[in-house]
């Protein structure tokens, strides 16, 4: 794994930095708006959520800065000793410590002293970065279904199961998800995805049929869509906040739902108090923004000086992806209730913290991507290469390399 040893940071890109700190601006105000009622009864102030919340954006941006100055490929290169930290931290959930905090079966949070998080969310960065090393080193032996396919998708069940184990299969479901995204982003079989697929869905399942909770979510989530049942209160009341809002909403801080009518308004339901105080343009706007933070992941894939760059920002942009449009969803009913926060904008600390350092890789890719493929060294292997990439432009490629023709000369040989 070569090392690039200057990070121009005069390259980064802007409209996703800008993007996300907007998002988390936004996210620090409808904190505030939505849980200052819920904080007074609790604490006596108003403001207690969203000091902590700027706590923790404080950490964020910090770690942001510090991923974003260090080469990436320095990361990847001690992703084995993140992943096998990341699994640690799950296998603690189970250890039965006092610094497990367990509320009803689940057990999803550890607490050291001040400091709280859950490990899933450092698990699935360090899953994502883990992936990203191996499915690019190991791109050979991946055609091989039970010594390569089989073998790798492992490292991806040993999370799941844990995080699962957690009692928490929405984010179970979702890591798995995004690793089998990032499979099909290194270009494996289809028919081995579709097999791991079924048995993935298989295995959910049967959880679920052990789990009566969990199944009964899923019924009288059917069951509400062929209105055969009423709405659960949480999505109600979510609806009755988007219905309020209307188009232009009801103001910044006139939200009439955070007064306990919505449970969790400035974690899981974020999305909804956005929607009565803001109005449809307010969501619109979130989403847009989401979109934009999407759309330049996916560029800087594209454009990644190598196959790890690639596959790392696809990775996280698929990970922001997820959640982001799983939050909106729930929030209107689209799927069933979950505890999944939106990225950038929830109430939250290891969420808030991860997604924000995981930008700041996003951010180094960026730094050292060069839309010639300098490294290719003539115009016939860029326009091979462009066309093989997962990510592949609009534009013609040869308008591109012709673009870029003069760039060709001075490739790195390295």
């Amino acid at each position: 794994m070569k090392n690039k040893k200057k990070i121009d940071l005069g390259r980064i890109d802007y409209l996703l930095l800008v993007g996300v700190l907007f998002l988390v601006i936004l996210g620090a105000a409808t904190v505030y708006s939505a849980s200052s009622f819920k904080a007074e009864q609790t604490t006596g102030d108003a403001a207690y959520f969203f000091k902590n919340q700027l706590v923790r954006v404080f950490i964020g941006v910090v770690l942001m800065v510090i991923i974003a100055s260090v080469d990436y490929r320095k990361w990847l290169g001690i992703s084995p000793l993140i992943y096998v930290f990341g699994v640690f931290m799950l296998l603690l959930l189970f250890s039965g410590m006092p610094f497990v905090i367990k509320a009803n079966e689940a057990r999803r949070w550890l607490q050291f002293g001040p400091l709280q998080f859950q490990p899933s969310d450092f698990a699935r960065y360090a899953l994502i970065l883990l992936m990203a090393r191996v499915l690019h080193e190991k791109r050979e032996k991946l055609k091989e279904f039970w010594s390569g396919f089989v073998a790798y998708m492992s490292l991806v069940g040993l999370v799941v199961f844990f995080i699962a184990m957690e009692k928490d299969l929405s984010t179970a479901v979702i890591v798995g998800l995004i690793a089998f995204l990032m499979f099909y982003f290194a270009d494996v079989k289809f028919s081995y995805l579709l097999s791991a697929m079924l048995s993935f869905t298989t295995l959910a399942m049967l959880y679920m049929m052990r789990t009566p909770y969990q199944l009964e979510r899923v019924h009288r989530f059917i069951d509400q869509l062929l209105h055969r049942a009423p709405l659960a209160w949480q999505l109600q009341q979510s609806l009755i906040g988007m219905a309020l809002g209307g188009l232009w909403g009801q103001g910044i801080g006139n939200s009439r739902q955070k007064y306990a009518f919505l449970p969790e308004a400035h974690k899981d339901f974020i999305y909804s108090v956005i929607g009565e105080e803001a109005g449809f343009i307010g969501t619109l706007i979130v989403l847009v923004l989401f979109g934009l933070i999407i759309y330049r992941g996916l560029k800087i894939a594209q454009y990644a000086p190598d196959g790890y760059g690639r596959l790392l920002a696809g990775g996280i942009t698929a990970c922001i992806a997820t959640y982001a449009m799983l939050n909106a969803s729930v929030a209107l009913g689209i799927v069933p209730t979950t505890g999944i926060p939106m990225p950038f904008i929830s109430y939250g600390g290891s969420a808030l913290v991860s997604h924000l350092a995981a930008v700041g890789l996003l951010i180094n890719i960026s730094s050292q991507c060069d839309p010639s493929y300098a490294n290719y060294l003539n115009r016939n292997t860029y326009e091979e290469h462009l066309n093989r990439s997962t990510f592949k432009k609009r534009k013609s490629s040869r308008r591109i390399a012709k673009k870029y023709k003069g760039k060709y000369a001075t490739a790195s040989r390295s």
